[in-house]
């Protein structure tokens, strides 16, 4: 991602009661199934992933961007049981972040990502993580509005001494 954004937010209690669809945590049976629902959700152009390729899920989740946070990663099924969107967080240098938040085009605009989202920012403040990233490309506009709406602010240059303190 050449013109990309990076955005960082406190963890924190998030409400996580039932909503709109079952969110649970990505298991390792859901790789084929993640695999091609990241393909179709990206089949209007190549997806840039956090990975720096276009390959999807070909490669191990934690390959090129630290191990996955189980407990964080997760995925919305529908009825049918058909995962629907996915959130899938890593470890990289000791941080949490977002490497992949996807859905399946006919599912899009219901409130998946938020929710993922949501549920993924608890799961990392009862791990005792106190932030998390992410990179967006900055025509993204969907994504930015996603994360902005939730918190994520530019993150700080690495040179500031201060850099959390717009946070409290």
């Amino acid at each position: 991602m050449d013109d990309s954004i990076t955005l960082v937010a406190l963890t924190g209690h998030q409400n996580t009661t039932a909503g709109l669809a079952l969110v649970r945590p990505l298991e390792p049976d859901d790789l084929a199934e993640l695999t091609a629902l990241h393909r179709h959700a990206y089949a209007d152009g190549p997806a840039q992933t956090h990975r720096g390729d276009t390959t999807g899920f070909d490669a191990p989740l934690d390959e090129g961007l630290g191990e996955t946070i189980e407990r964080a990663s997760l995925v919305t099924s529908g009825p049918d049981g058909q995962i629907t969107a996915a959130i899938i967080v890593a470890e990289r240098n000791g941080e949490a972040v977002i490497a992949e938040l996807f859905t399946h085009p006919d599912h899009r605009r219901q409130g998946l990502a938020e929710e993922l989202l949501r549920h993924c920012i608890h799961a990392l403040h009862t791990l005792g993580r106190p932030t998390v990233t992410v990179t967006v490309a900055e025509e993204n506009a969907a994504a930015l509005a996603l994360y902005l709406s939730r918190d994520f602010r530019r993150r700080p240059a690495e040179d500031d001494t201060d850099s959390y303190a717009d946070y409290d």
